[in-house]
């Protein structure tokens, strides 16, 4: 097996695998820097000679992996797109939300190459989507040779997907963004236990070991609690949310929480590409064993489209809870407007539940003071940190000790290290070593081979 990482800077962002095995040629995902924006964030696809793929995979929807799929499919026409069904329905709504936020940085960043791509891309893409069922096998010819394929549920967001390869020499697993725990909405990951010649794995976590305190229930039963006592003072909560996965399960721990009576019964205030995402997630769990959701819950917890007129800076208009992306609190998002007028009210609370990037606003305002101003840059304001801010570990990652356990059981003979930072890698590196095993760091657009 040959594997190439197209992602120009490395780590995570712009994922795009390329993999040869037996002749066939592929690549897993194409996505999107999210620090970048315009040609900076692409994958490196001129690696590639036009119309020289076998077939392209998509393992999951968020954009860092689909973004820039439609130039790929553009450049390999005959190439297939293999996905899940929960993929195919998902992907829609996530690249035409793609296509309106590319053209509003257009003009806010002066990038006129934006929109990378249109409409016509996009109907292009669809037409070589090839939906594939979860745990069943599909056998690809060329040349005489067969290539045996497997999707295989990752947990992680709806319609994720790990992805198997066997063929008359070696047997291959990518694990893709994967996570074993239950989500309220979501099965955790069903990962092959027999073992294979070579794993590819994730290393997302491996920077930093899970506090046993802080096991996902226990963090759930954290939130609620912290959002109990701002509700109870007479402030608001803001929790910033990822469009897809996060918001979604969001929604259904909070009507859960109020049926409990664990919440008092307020409004809550929901806005973004996420709400958008309701339709077409009750549409994949209608057609799923592993996704559980219903757009029902809006309508059984009252939600509400943001108030109008919100205003920088100013006191909210209503109180309650405020369910908003993005989950960086982003500039130019709902949540970012949201903390600038909550953010100089010690009643009211900030409460992450994801993973913030340090350069991001949401990261910059973890790492903020109580007291001290707090610069929103892009609305010209500053407000002081009053507001309680806390961050909850509901990530839609495997901890590291879980991806250990499944390198041990799968004895690969060749281990690849991938979307990961280097601190994870490294850490990676070592605790792989009792495995015996080639590990694998791969640097970018360079090709290693089993």
């Amino acid at each position: 097996m040959k594997f190439t990482d197209l992602n120009p800077h490395g780590g995570i962002g712009a994922n795009c695998s390329l993999i040869e095995i037996d002749g066939f040629r592929f690549v897993i995902d194409s996505g999107l820097h999210p620090k970048f924006a315009g040609a900076e964030s692409l994958p490196t696809h001129s690696f590639l000679e036009r119309n020289s793929l076998d077939f392209i995979i998509l393992t999951h929807c968020h954009l860092d992996h689909l973004g820039s799929l439609p130039l790929l499919s553009r450049e390999h026409p005959d190439a297939p797109v293999l996905l899940s069904y929960g993929s195919s329905i998902i992907a829609r709504r996530m690249l035409a939300n793609s296509i309106s936020v590319m053209r509003r940085q257009r003009s806010e960043l002066n990038l006129q190459e934006l929109p990378l791509y249109g409409r016509g891309d996009l109907s292009s893409l669809y037409d070589r989507m090839k939906t594939l069922p979860v745990g069943e096998p599909m056998s690809l010819e060329k040349d005489g040779r067969s290539l045996e394929l497997t999707l295989h549920h990752a947990g992680h967001i709806a319609g994720a997907v790990s992805v198997g390869f066997k063929s008359r020499d070696e047997n291959v697993f990518f694990t893709g963004d994967v996570l074993f725990n239950d989500q309220r909405t979501l099965d955790g990951a069903i990962p092959p236990l027999d073992p294979v010649d070579v794993l590819i794995t994730e290393t997302t976590r491996g920077s930093a070991a899970r506090d046993p305190s802080r096991q996902r229930e226990n963090e759930i039963v954290s939130l609620l609690e912290s959002s109990r006592k701002t509700l109870a003072r007479g402030g608001s909560v803001l929790i910033p949310v990822f469009a897809l996965g996060r918001m979604q399960e969001m929604l259904v721990i909070l009507n859960e929480a109020f049926r409990r009576k664990a919440l008092p019964k307020v409004p809550v205030f929901c806005s973004g590409l996420g709400m958008d995402l309701v339709n077409q997630l009750h549409e994949v769990s209608r057609n799923s064993n592993h996704l559980h959701f219903s757009r029902k819950v809006l309508k059984a917890m009252g939600a509400r489209p943001l108030p109008r007129r919100l205003e920088p800076g100013r006191e909210l208009p209503m109180k309650g809870i405020y369910l908003v992306s993005s989950g960086m609190l982003v500039e130019h998002t709902p949540s970012y407007i949201l903390a600038s007028s909550m953010l100089g009210d010690d009643r009211n609370s900030i409460l992450f539940v994801g993973y913030c990037d340090p350069a991001t606003p949401g990261g910059k305002l973890l790492e903020a003071q109580p007291g001290q101003p707090f610069d929103f840059e892009k609305i010209d304001l500053s407000e002081p940190v009053r507001a309680k801010i806390r961050q909850f570990d509901l990530s839609g990652h495997a901890d590291r000790e879980e991806l250990l356990a499944l390198a041990e059981k799968l004895s690969p003979k060749s281990i690849f290290l991938h979307h990961g930072d280097p601190e994870s890698r490294n850490w990676f590196s070592k605790a792989l070593e009792p495995l015996n095993a080639k590990i694998f760091d791969p640097e970018p657009l360079k090709t290693y081979e089993t």
